[in-house]
């Protein structure tokens, strides 16, 4: 652990990026066992909320709770984000395709640890570590696009889940849209809180309803239109927070 706070403190972006390397592989040995016990995430869901864990100590004893966000924003800042309206909106649109008749308790808990597991751990790594390593070297703008990208992009993974070039496109373009928008967020509130909630109560409406491609597309249009207006109002709260900023 000494050796990674060397390097979160001389080069913040490889700190970030051995980390999400980490939570790749950790993804796909949970993967495998599931498959190996024929209980469908569940060494998966194991596996990351122990990894959340680590990452929640390892934060913790180096004191870097608030500098990667694990704090509540304050009441301005909630009024500034609008209260998240629109991605509590953006999380209930799925609940448009129908629950999954075929879910009993046993896969719904498994499925709700699982994605309060992947909320935290892709909230702290990519608009903590990562978006703080970003801003450390370089502009405020670069922290948002660059994480937000990233972050989108990253989930090319899921093909190897099983997933479809339809599903993974669409979840890739929604995925860069809603980066942009929580890194946003994160730069106006200096809290990746929400974030965490929000990606989790994605997740699970996601897994607990029906694929259904052709509504989806209608879902991930109308989330994309939601993430642009959204942005386009949070940009006027960064750059007046930029302005105010002490120069150094």
């Amino acid at each position: 652990m000494k050796m990674l706070k060397r390097i979160q403190e001389t080069k913040p972006v490889w700190h970030a990026l051995i980390w999400i390397i980490a939570y790749i592989i950790l993804v796909n040995i949970g993967d495998a066992l599931s498959e190996m016990n024929g209980i469908s995430n569940s060494a998966t869901s194991a596996i990351l909320i122990a990894f959340s864990v680590i990452l929640l100590l390892y934060v913790t004893k180096n004191r870097w709770t608030s500098f990667y966000g694990l704090r509540w924003p304050d009441k301005a800042d909630l009024r500034k984000t609008w209260f998240y309206i629109p991605l509590a909106i953006i999380a209930i649109l799925q609940y448009s395709k129908g629950f999954k008749s075929d879910l009993n308790f046993r896969d719904i808990a498994i499925i709700v640890a699982l994605m309060i597991g992947v909320g935290f751990i892709e909230e702290l790594l990519f608009r903590g570590f990562l978006f703080q390593g970003i801003l450390k070297k370089g502009k405020l703008i670069n922290a948002i696009i660059i994480s937000g990208i990233t972050f989108g992009i990253g989930h090319i993974i899921n093909l190897l889940r099983g997933y479809s070039l339809a599903d993974q496109g669409l979840q890739i373009v929604i995925a860069i849209a809603l980066g942009i928008t929580l890194a946003l967020l994160v730069a106006v509130t200096d809290s990746i809180l929400p974030g965490v909630l929000f990606h989790a109560l994605l997740n699970i409406s996601g897994n607990l309803t029906n694929s259904n491609l052709t509504i989806e597309f209608y879902v991930v249009i109308l989330s994309i239109v939601l993430c642009i207006v959204y942005s386009l109002y949070l940009k006027k709260w960064v750059k007046s927070k930029t302005e105010l900023a002490p120069s150094v």
